[in-house]
């Protein structure tokens, strides 16, 4: 049997030889033909964890057990494949020793090649091997994760499809499949339009098709192509000739990179049957709000007619009142002039709420004495509240222009609601009215507080105080009575305006409504005129000022009177025609 010598490597002197070899980084064993080892380096030696005892003219199987390392079972040595078939051998993949006592597990990356002499007899085995378990245990993390991945990337609920720099299918995951109605193999390689099916490019192709250019999707996916760092999101139609219907996509793109470059992910959501009912919806509310302003309209339109006749009613029952009646007679009549009143309040209600939602409430410009307009809301309101055995402290206006801009009738409406709701839920104490002129940004305002001390509201029951057909519970409707569209009518009211009203209250303590309004003062009368019929300043206690109450009334009795002068004077006339 020959030995290697210094002919196998040419004429390199022994020490030189050695240290090169001794200086390798990657361990190196050499053996002889019967596998024994011949020589080892240090790299090798820290390797197997040996000793030059330990290796030398031992075989090489014994001293470098290889095991598969994933499933535990023997590997054969290499060199006999090698020296057989007089070729480089590597070791498989998961293949390595077991080292020490510990059974620590080395994976091995190893290259037997049959040693030569120059004139080409071979005269043993040379081994190169390196410890790869560092890298090994980085690839079986990663491929952990890749299948950790993978399994998410298919179980997702919804579509992910993966473009690449072309814009053509590289990946798809069993959501994106069902919603685009493919399979796998038909996917891979092939444009968004073409794997849907798309009808507009189901032809040429997509990208070919005469709505190409403005198709959305595609224009998305070129403009995440071409675009760094580009995420975006869209609704779009996807017309499909294999589902004959239209069907609609939540889309998402972003981009992702990987060993193959840029890519483009696209996540898909079938919101199809979402966007019916949407439009289902849709439509069912348009019908609805169409109905509603029918209904408003006509109501608005009915206005007079629905009025018309109810005051004709009052002002009959007015005449007759002014006749000799019976005390029964009298007694009835009243009371129907007192549901005829009721009827018409509902009614004003109801038409103006109607008015005010289709949008037919107009307001007019014009310019009224502020003073004898809050003179005459709050003497009748006043009256009542005696009646009641309640206070009624009415303004101080000194500091309040007379004279304004603005629509009387309705300003006079707001009161009217407000204070009819705080007399009407006052059962003791009374109802005291606050007016000021004050600035909101600059802009000077008109503010007007209401306070009583009735029954109070909840912070519950306050959220319903501005919303149609509603009072804080059924108990006050019965109670009580009325609509319920007061408050929502003063709102809307008070806002068309250009003012807010706010409302603060507690059960048992009473409610403070407070409004303001943008406040346009006007010219008035002379300042004679202004001193003759000037309204009462002073603040008025809870018995009141029997002087200026009687200054107060006299107006409205002198009102009164000019009134039944006028119906004496019908009653002769048609006296005289019958």
């Amino acid at each position: 049997m020959k030995t290697m010598t210094n002919e196998a490597y040419g004429q390199i002197p022994d020490s030189v030889l050695r240290g090169l070899l001794g200086s390798l980084g990657d361990g190196l064993i050499l053996t002889d033909l019967e596998e024994k080892i011949t020589y080892i380096n240090k790299s090798a030696k820290r390797i197997l964890d040996r000793t030059d005892k330990q290796a030398l003219g031992h075989l090489f199987s014994e001293v470098c057990p290889l095991v598969n390392l994933k499933t535990g079972r023997s590997f054969q040595s290499p060199l006999q494949t090698a020296l057989q078939e007089r070729r480089s051998v590597g070791l498989a993949r998961n293949i390595g020793i077991l080292r020490g006592e510990q059974k620590e597990a080395i994976y091995l990356s190893a290259t037997c090649s049959p040693l030569h002499l120059d004139e080409g007899e071979i005269v043993g085995c040379a081994v190169i091997l390196r410890n790869i378990t560092h890298l090994r245990r980085l690839e079986v993390r990663i491929e952990a994760d890749h299948v950790y991945m993978r399994t998410v990337f298919s179980a997702a609920q919804v579509g992910l499809c993966v473009l690449n720099d072309r814009g053509a299918i590289v990946d798809i995951n069993d959501a994106g499949l069902e919603t685009m109605e493919t399979t796998y193999r038909e996917s891979v390689g092939k444009q968004f339009g073409d794997v849907f099916r798309c009808e507009n490019s189901v032809e040429g192709g997509c990208g070919h098709g005469q709505y190409c250019a403005t198709c959305p999707i595609r224009h998305q996916i070129e403009t995440a192509i071409s675009t760094e760092g580009y995420t975006s999101q869209i609704t779009a139609a996807m017309h499909s000739v294999r589902r004959k219907e239209r069907i609609w996509l939540r889309m998402f793109f972003s981009q992702a990179w990987s060993e193959i470059g840029k890519q483009t992910i696209v996540t898909m959501i079938d919101v199809s049957q979402r966007k019916k009912r949407e439009d289902a919806l849709e439509e069912a509310r348009e019908r609805a709000e169409a109905a509603s302003r029918t209904k408003s309209q006509f109501l608005a339109n009915m206005s007079h007619e629905i009025r018309t006749p109810i005051n004709g009613m009052n002002g009959m029952i007015d005449l007759t009142l002014h006749t000799e009646l019976t005390e029964e007679q009298r007694e009835n009549l009243t009371s129907a002039k007192q549901c005829s009143e009721d009827l018409l309040r509902i009614i004003n209600d109801i038409l103006d709420f109607s008015k005010l939602d289709c949008g037919k409430m107009e307001l007019e410009s014009l310019d009224f004495d502020l003073h004898k307009t809050l003179r005459r809301v709050c003497t009748v309101h006043r009256k009542v509240a005696k009646g009641k055995g309640l206070y009624f402290r009415l303004p101080d206006l000194k500091a309040v222009p007379r004279f304004i801009t603005g629509d009387p009738m309705r300003f006079r409406q707001i009161l009217h609601n407000l204070l009819t709701n705080a007399v009407k839920f006052t059962n003791e104490g009374g109802v005291a009215v606050e007016v000021k002129k004050t600035y909101r940004k600059d802009m000077p305002v008109l503010s007007i507080a209401i306070h009583d001390t009735g029954i109070g509201m909840s912070f519950a029951e306050q959220k319903k105080l501005f919303q149609p057909f509603s009072q804080v519970d059924g108990s006050t409707t019965r109670k009580f009575g009325g609509t319920g569209l007061g408050l929502m009518i003063v709102k809307d009211l008070v806002e068309a305006m250009g003012g807010e009203i706010t409302a603060h209250s507690a059960p048992q303590c009473g409610s403070n409504f407070t409004f303001w309004i943008p406040l346009y003062e006007a010219d008035g009368e002379d300042e004679e005129s202004l001193e003759r019929s000037v309204f009462i300043n002073e603040s008025w206690n809870e018995s009141g000022n029997r002087e200026a109450q009687a200054k107060a009334e006299e107006t409205d009795i002198s009102d009164i009177a000019s009134l039944l002068a006028y119906c004496e004077q019908r009653l002769d006339d048609d006296g005289g025609d019958a």
